[in-house]
């Protein structure tokens, strides 16, 4: 673990280095152009989501759930102790 960090701290150094090396102008245009591509990149993931949200999907409605098998009843019994948290218990 510590030879990939030490080997991440050299790569980020050497691109540092390479990135002080360049003119300013040279510097000033690729920011531009980085900046400019995040820039639109971010535009068309926001246009991208709306459009999609946009359009209309069924929500699914949740409702009473009448399938419980009639052989299990729940029974009401009182808790005996704290570790019990439910005070119905399920009879076949």
């Amino acid at each position: 673990m510590k030879k990939l960090r030490i080997r991440i701290e050299e790569f980020i150094e050497k691109a540092e280095e390479k990135w002080k090396s360049l003119p300013i102008k040279q510097q000033r245009s690729l920011t531009k152009i980085f900046f400019t591509a995040y820039a639109m990149l971010t535009i068309l993931t926001v246009i991208h989501l709306w459009l999609k949200g946009s359009k209309s999907r069924p929500i699914l409605s949740v409702g009473h759930i009448n399938n419980i098998p009639k052989e299990i009843k729940m029974q009401y019994q009182p808790p005996e102790s704290p570790a019990n948290h439910s005070p119905y218990k399920i009879s076949p």
